[in-house]
């Protein structure tokens, strides 16, 4: 266990107060001192737990997107606070955990989430516990934004200043009745991945219903070297490298994105290539992300998402949670159980969603 030394007692205080403003298309409304202090006193006392913060913020990234009540993925007045952060086990079911998972199980174990600056301490399974797998060492360790983190411009160091503005800007009018998000600028970018495509289920996809899912953006490559850097991929490339596009040779053995595979491919299209894949309805448990999308984009129903060319890319995000889950290397089932030929109760989950033919 690498938990880092902070109070939990400061999560409830914070998000207390974080909770309060609504959220529309991540546009934060409410009263300013909801979520900011002016000079971090009320009454004697001090307002921010852990503070000062930045922005003069009465909690940071953590504090408001942490859960300290119940299992639920969302909070608030209209329950427009994404929680990613649980200090009890996240309830799985319709209405708990969000699409990214939690980081509650990297408390525990490192190997369940990614080890975020504040939450946990460094990945203690690694020799250089800052050299992400596949990639090139970090600065430092990982944050939620900034030059060592996911979220907000990944060339401005630190969380406050990698995210300024962001919850304030209103995304394109002509997006917003959507959720498409082009990804130009912040307010225009899928969860404020800058440069990021995608269409956001307007519920994190907390209820798990699949006409309101997330849709995210992918390409179908040729090449093991091509890359888009609007795809959600692409962003995971950032620091897992090996694992996208860094270089021919590592995902097919050809450099063409065909069989035989060295690793597993993304940001690569099953419509069309027939076989088992032919038989894939698109699942929650194992999401496919689309070439196609715009403005405009109906989400195709699960039966007939092989219809259409560019509709079935698979991601990393097909197979992990970006923040974390139940299972080792962050993935939304649990591998071991995967049984070639023999799947038992796993029949026709995980793995087998797309590999349709090798569970029985």
């Amino acid at each position: 266990m690498k938990l880092i030394n902070r109070k939990m007692v400061g999560f409830t205080a914070v998000a207390a107060v974080c909770l309060l403003p609504a959220l529309a298309q991540s546009q934060v409304r409410g009263q300013c001192a909801d979520c900011h202090t002016m000079h971090n006193s009320q009454n004697g006392e001090v307002m921010a737990v852990g503070g000062p913060h930045g922005m003069l913020l009465t909690g940071d990234c953590i504090g408001c997107h942490t859960n300290t009540t119940d299992g639920s993925g969302r909070g608030g007045s209209s329950d427009n606070i994404p929680f990613v952060h649980h200090t009890s086990a996240p309830d799985l079911g319709a209405g708990g955990m969000l699409a990214g998972g939690s980081f509650y199980w990297v408390l525990t174990d490192d190997s369940k989430g990614h080890n975020v600056l504040g939450i946990a301490g460094a990945d203690g399974n690694f020799v250089d516990p800052l050299l992400p797998p596949g990639g090139i060492a970090l600065g430092a360790q990982l944050t939620c934004a900034g030059t060592n983190g996911c979220h907000g411009d990944r060339t401005v160091e630190g969380d406050y200043a990698a995210l300024s503005g962001a919850h304030h800007a209103a995304p394109k009018l002509a997006n917003a009745a959507s959720g498409y998000m082009d990804g130009d600028g912040m307010a225009n970018s899928y969860r404020f991945l800058l440069g990021v495509k995608g269409i956001e289920s307007p519920d994190w996809e907390a209820l798990q219903d699949p006409s309101t899912r997330n849709v995210y953006y992918g390409i179908d490559r040729s090449a093991d070297t091509q890359n888009d850097a609007a795809t959600i991929s692409s962003l995971c490339g950032q620091c897992h490298g090996d694992y996208h596009a860094n270089a021919a040779g590592q995902i097919s053995a050809s450099g063409t994105m065909s069989s035989p595979w060295v690793r597993h491919p993304t940001d690569f299209d099953m419509v069309g290539i027939g076989g088992e894949y032919a038989d894939y309805e698109y699942s929650m448990e194992a999401p496919v992300a689309s070439s196609n999308i715009d403005n405009t984009y109906t989400r195709p129903n699960p039966e007939d998402i092989m219809n259409t060319p560019g509709d079935a890319i698979v991601t990393c995000i097909s197979c992990h949670r970006a923040h974390g889950s139940a299972h080792d290397d962050l993935l939304r089932w649990d591998y071991s159980s995967m049984q070639a030929h023999d799947a038992g109760a796993a029949l026709g989950t995980g793995c087998f969603r797309c590999h349709t033919t090798k569970d029985s």
